[in-house]
């Protein structure tokens, strides 16, 4: 899938998902007003980009979720989502909360850091006591004796990547997205964008494009697909006739500079005559 305006509107379906039932489901429950800022752009010119912030509807409030893959450098780490808040809290003149997801093998940290006179601290959400592969597996066997997935079944799915198990991440992802592929609704749907906006996030690459190509055998994917087919033909089409005007305009300029009045009020009208003076003009 190409890159562009709808893709990102699916990615955006799998943030608000992410949102509005999994943030819920990991015991993170506010209500939240709209997506806010990723980007932070501090005076020496250094870019921070955070996971996902949400504006709650709780007067200047922000919640911050980061996910984690590693525990290798923890005040490090910590140091880094200190200055992500401090940053944003400065920006926007709110209050942020950060939850971090921890991911894969990580089932302990420490969770806060020692600043002086105070102490900075994160929620820690650990994924890696959840099994994937055993959700998977559950799943695989309900749609074997024909039970559709429930929502509950959804928002499990839609977790797997961030859990641990044997399978790969893009194995997760992949499995997921062909799991979701059979139900033809809108849950399955955000569970879908969802599933493509951690694969954005975790992969590149071969494991990537891998994932792309099992998106378009989705309902989804062939709707983006489908736009940008139609994107393309409605482009070349204003292509094709920005073009003919091009020509058209260097003919009647030619055609007026020799005082034929005549022969450009008949091109105008016949194409056949046209074209014969463009060739006369050598117009290509």
């Amino acid at each position: 899938m190409q890159n562009s305006k709808h893709e990102d509107a699916f990615m955006k379906m799998g943030v608000e998902y992410f949102r509005e039932h999994i943030l819920k489901l990991l015991g993170i429950k506010y209500s939240y007003e709209e997506i806010g800022p990723t980007e932070l752009v501090a005076l020496t010119i250094n870019e921070l980009y955070m996971d996902f912030t949400f504006k709650t509807t709780e007067k200047d409030l922000y919640i911050h979720i980061e996910f984690q893959t590693t525990n290798n450098s923890e005040k490090k780490d910590l140091r880094r989502f200190h200055s992500y808040e401090a940053l944003f809290s400065h920006n926007t003149d709110a209050k942020v909360i950060t939850y971090v997801i921890y991911t894969g093998g990580i089932e302990k940290t420490k969770g806060e850091l020692d600043c002086g006179i105070y102490t900075y601290r994160v929620i820690p959400i650990y994924m890696g006591k959840r099994n994937a592969d055993e959700v998977i597996y559950r799943l695989k066997q309900k749609k074997a004796i024909g039970k559709a997935l429930t929502e509950d079944d959804f928002a499990q799915l839609s977790l797997t990547p961030l859990m641990g198990g044997k399978m790969s991440r893009k194995d997760k992802i992949k499995e997921g997205i062909l799991l979701a592929k059979e139900e033809h609704n809108d849950m399955a749907d955000k569970v879908t964008a969802m599933l493509y906006t951690l694969a954005d996030k975790f992969l590149d690459g071969i494991e990537l494009d891998e994932i792309k190509e099992a998106m378009t055998m989705t309902r989804l994917g062939q709707m983006i697909m489908d736009d940008g087919i139609r994107i393309g033909e409605a482009r070349g089409r204003e292509k094709g006739i920005e073009e003919n005007q091009r020509k058209m305009d260097s003919l009647i300029k030619k055609l007026l500079t020799a005082n034929r009045a005549d022969d450009c009020l008949r091109a105008s009208e016949d194409a056949a005559y046209r074209k014969k003076l463009m060739d006369e003009f050598e117009i290509k």
